[in-house]
């Protein structure tokens, strides 16, 4: 791959174990992926190829029936090494997330404003910066400067509660400056709603301002329009595209729609039962697709035009990733299986400049 000097993030043979009462799942198998500086990056497969397990390595929230091998490498730092207490430093400010539900991962008794307002003084305290402290006193709301301490952050989230009863707005600008970044119409009364007063796709555009406004390096996004419209899906993918290139943030998005990787990649990796088996820039991998199951994929999608022809379907289904596969897993699905692909392990190799498959028929 590229020079590694040149990556934001690599991750060098990642392989997840979950140790459960019905055996040891391999979620992912010694996973190769970079990330460059700047870069959209759109990770596809089905339901079960790993997609999840992948981002919540990066970000360090697997559950603690996890095992974890490989290296996970984030401006040269083996971030799988941290301990919880040194992952503080990274999560939220230098690599941010954005769930599939946005309703979970807000406070539901918390106004929006409160809780903007709360990241936004969180990011400054982490980072060292002179942080505006908002007082709640008997004479209403003050502002006054204050020097970052240790226990600075727990004391601002109870004055920050203490502020839901009334905002001021010098106290909100930059919140109200974040909430019409993402295209949100009415900064000022979105930030007096609880969450549960917004639609899915309002929620999800406060979740990407308050997770951009830590100002990452790196945003994760773990299929973030699955449960919206398809006109509300575009312009939160529009707008992701728009706030990384303004931002100067490499983003990974987690998807199992191959319309999403089209609309907003630069590269696509295309993930199947915990393996990379494709990666490449999205306008190649879209004309060219090189692995029997890209080419499956592209084959079962809907063009948007009306076609008399049925659309292609998969046979078959992801093996069970309790067991050992000493080959190819996609064998049993596919139609140019041979005696190398049962049996010896499938190199992962570069098959064009910047195209690479993990297949026997290119090597």
């Amino acid at each position: 791959m590229n020079d590694k000097e040149q990556s934001l993030l690599r991750v060098e043979e990642l392989t997840i174990l979950y140790h459960s009462p019905s055996g040891v799942i391999k979620a992912l198998d010694n996973v190769h992926l970079e990330v460059r500086p700047k870069e959209f990056l759109v990770v596809v497969g089905e339901s079960g190829s790993g997609k999840s397990t992948l981002a919540l390595s990066i970000i360090g929230l697997l559950p603690q029936n996890a095992e974890t091998q490989g290296k996970i490498v984030y401006k040269g730092y083996n971030m799988a090494e941290l301990s919880k207490e040194e992952w503080t430093k990274y999560r939220g400010t230098e690599i941010g997330m954005i769930f599939q539900e946005p309703l979970s991962s807000l406070n539901p008794v918390q106004k929006i404003g409160g809780q903007m307002l709360e990241a936004l003084q969180i990011e400054n305290t982490r980072r060292g910066r002179p942080n505006k402290v908002y007082n709640y006193s008997t004479r209403g709301i003050v502002m006054t400067e204050s020097k970052p301490s240790k226990d600075l952050e727990t004391k601002l989230t109870g004055q920050i509660r203490m502020l839901r009863g009334g905002y001021k707005r010098e106290a909100l600008k930059e919140v109200y400056d974040w909430l019409k970044k993402v295209r949100i119409a009415d900064p000022e009364g979105t930030a007096e709603k609880y969450p549960f007063e917004l639609s899915g796709g309002m929620m999800q555009r406060v979740m990407i301002a308050m997770t951009l406004s830590q100002k990452p390096s790196l945003l994760l996004a773990d299929e973030p329009t699955t449960a919206l419209d398809v006109t509300t899906q575009a312009q939160i993918l529009e707008l992701m595209r728009t706030l990384m290139d303004s931002q100067d943030t490499a983003v990974v998005l987690i998807t199992h729609d191959l319309g999403v990787a089209a609309q907003v990649a630069d590269r696509v990796v295309v993930l199947y039962a915990g393996d990379v088996v494709e990666d490449a820039p999205v306008q190649e991998l879209f004309s060219k697709p090189l692995h029997p199951y890209t080419k499956g994929l592209l084959k079962s999608y809907p063009k948007g035009t009306k076609i008399r022809e049925k659309l292609e379907t998969l046979p078959g289904s992801i093996p069970d990733l309790r067991r050992e596969i000493v080959g190819c897993k996609f064998a049993d699905r596919c139609q140019f299986v041979n005696e190398k692909c049962r049996n010896d392990r499938v190199q992962y190799v570069e098959a064009e400049k910047g195209h690479y498959v993990r297949c026997t028929l290119y090597y």
